[in-house]
C-alpha cells in the first residue's frame, strides 16, 4: 500500500466553482480543496499540463475564491487535480481562512 504525504492538508468539500482559460469554458464542482490546490470534477476534464483560471464559491457569502492561474497536475476518469500557481494575497488569505474553518469543524 502507497500512501501519500501532502505538504497541506487538503478537506472534502463539494463546492461549485468555474474553469476557464483560452479554449474552454466549464462549470463543475471542487471535491477537496487547500490553500494550494484543489481536485475537482466536470463533464469535459482538461489534459494534464492545461493551464487556466478558477473562481471556487466557498458558499459563505463572501464571493469566490479567485485563482489567477492553476496547472492541471493529473487526470484521473472524471476528476482532475489542479496546482494554485499564481493567487492573489487577499485571494490566499481567504482560502487560507476557508481551510481552517474546515479544519476546526473536523
Amino acid at each position: 500500500m502507497t500512501r501519500e504525504f501532502r505538504k497541506v492538508q487538503r478537506f472534502a468539500v463539494q463546492l461549485p466553482c468555474r474553469f476557464w482559460n483560452d479554449e474552454d469554458k466549464s462549470d463543475g464542482t471542487v471535491l477537496n480543496l487547500s490553500a494550494h490546490g484543489c481536485a475537482m470534477t466536470m463533464e469535459h476534464i482538461p489534459s494534464v499540463s492545461t493551464y487556466a483560471s478558477l473562481d471556487i464559491d466557498l458558499l459563505n457569502g463572501e464571493g469566490p475564491a479567485k485563482i489567477e492561474l492553476a496547472g492541471v497536475r493529473w487526470v484521473s476518469e472524471h476528476r482532475c487535480g489542479l496546482e494554485f500557481i499564481r493567487v492573489r494575497p487577499d485571494m490566499l488569505m481567504k482560502l487560507r481562512t476557508f481551510a481552517l474553518l474546515l479544519e476546526q469543524n473536523s
